[in-house]
């Protein structure tokens, strides 16, 4: 799997621009069927069995299937268990005028070398994902380039005429950057945002940082915990007002998850962390200086220890990766640096040692990174392994250990606060509606093959 330093690169491993040219072979057609043998993961525990998958979609979930197929996927009698295909909520693919960091086939590589079959892009791009026309054009990229599956989230527009009807037929929701359109001039563009998404009933996705709070640190302006509960306070008065789902990504403190707290049950309110929320604390980010660079800031180690027990408890709903890749040269000065780097190729194998290490258990992993994210994306289509479901499966080897490795990330990203630690526990396998996109560490799928996830309706 990328990313490790044990991976056998293939040929569409390389960070290079895609190609129609370098298109891999795929056995594929309406009546193409997968037949993945092992140890699945069900709601009713692991079931030693079979799945078959026609046309993209599961039709038998058995402990014996015997039947002429197109592929055979055995990973039986092995340390090895097919999972329902992991999702991730929060990542930015780049593209358009910043493909030099990042670009939909470069990152839905990373995606499917990490184990996600989903992904889920912000639109903070440049040109912005704010207009109609420019989440067309979105649309028309990430169409010709991803491995994976994908969904995208609107922004905030710069004038009313960009919210318009339709918007929801390619978007599942808005992402809103509270420090730059909540608490600025933009504030009433942000309300006429949630009066929208609450009549169409669209996920509200919030960056919930209070400027109010920043202070100046070493590594430039770094946001206070108040700084999270304050905004997290804002927006769930809104939430409660307007009434639309409101979803907390990225929470990084444990005042802000207080407060979040305080306002479930009152107001329909999800939320994610992410793993170095958990991992890490400030003390480490500073010696790791602008590879650790990120916003929200990594908080103290009591932070991190009260995260993870909210996850533990199932209060936390979600893990993300906020995949964030940016070139070497603006990841030097810490000050100056851009905030963010790479995660979908660490996230997986980060909480799969933490199974191992007895923190979690891997119905944790399934319940944040596939279960949960379903429900809140409003995909009944995914996150379980059942008849009638999309066949989207991470194959997972609980024991493989490896050594996290930047350099060979699949993303054009090419560091990690993580670079150097030891993991046990990867994804061997990534299968999209049915179709291998990587396996044993090669991305094997054809650019192109990852198609909307508003197309499962």
């Amino acid at each position: 799997m990328c990313g490790w330093t044990r991976v056998r690169r293939s040929p569409l491993a390389q960070d290079r621009i895609w190609q129609k040219e370098e298109k891999r072979i795929r056995i594929q057609g309406d009546d193409m069927k997968l037949l993945v043998k092992g140890k699945i993961y069900t709601n009713k525990g692991l079931l030693d069995g079979s799945i078959l998958v026609q046309d993209g979609r599961i039709i038998r979930v058995a402990k014996n299937i015997r039947e002429p197929v197109d592929k055979l996927l055995d990973y039986s009698g092995g340390r090895r268990i097919v999972l329902p295909g992991l999702i991730d909520l929060h990542v930015h693919m780049r593209d358009f005028e910043l493909s030099y960091k990042e670009d939909f086939f470069t990152g839905t590589g990373a995606a499917a070398m990490g184990g996600f079959t989903v992904v889920a892009d912000m639109p903070n791009t440049r040109p912005r994902v704010n207009r109609p026309d420019v989440l067309k054009k979105r649309e028309k990229v990430a169409k010709e380039k991803a491995l994976v599956d994908y969904a995208f989230y609107y922004g905030v527009p710069d004038r009313e005429a960009d919210l318009v009807g339709g918007i929801e037929d390619l978007a599942m929701g808005f992402k809103i950057f509270m420090q730059h359109e909540f608490y600025t001039d933009k504030r009433r563009l942000t309300e006429k945002v949630l009066e929208f998404a609450s009549k169409r009933e669209m996920l509200v996705v919030v960056h919930a940082e209070n400027p109010k709070f920043f202070v100046e640190t070493e590594m430039g302006l770094s946001g206070l915990p108040q700084a999270e509960a304050s905004a997290i306070k804002d927006i769930a008065k809104l939430a409660l007002s307007y009434g639309f789902p409101l979803h907390v990504t990225h929470i990084s403190s444990a005042a802000g998850m207080r407060e979040l707290l305080r306002w479930r049950g009152r107001v329909g309110i999800t939320v994610d962390t992410c793993p170095y929320y958990l991992l890490l604390n400030a003390k480490e980010a500073l010696t790791k200086g602008a590879v650790a660079k990120v916003y929200p800031s990594i908080k103290s180690s009591k932070d991190a220890e009260i995260l993870l027990r909210r996850l533990k408890e199932g209060k936390i709903d979600a893990i993300v990766s906020d995949h964030a890749p940016h070139p070497p040269e603006e990841k030097s000065d810490p000050r100056s640096a851009s905030a963010g780097f790479p995660g979908l190729e660490t996230t997986l194998t980060l909480l799969l040692t933490l199974v191992n290490n007895g923190v979690l258990e891997l119905r944790d992993v399934v319940r944040i990174c596939a279960t949960n994210p379903a429900k809140i994306l409003k995909l009944n289509e995914i996150g379980s392994i059942d008849k009638g479901k999309i066949g989207n499966f991470t194959v997972v080897d609980l024991h493989r250990r490896a050594t996290i490795n930047p350099k060979a990330f699949v993303s054009r990203g090419k560091c990690s606060p993580f670079e150097g630690k030891k993991v046990e526990g990867m994804p061997v396998a990534t299968i999209v509606r049915g179709e291998p996109v990587m396996l044993d560490g090669e991305l094997v799928a054809t650019a192109g093959w990852g198609k909307n996830v508003k197309t499962y309706r």
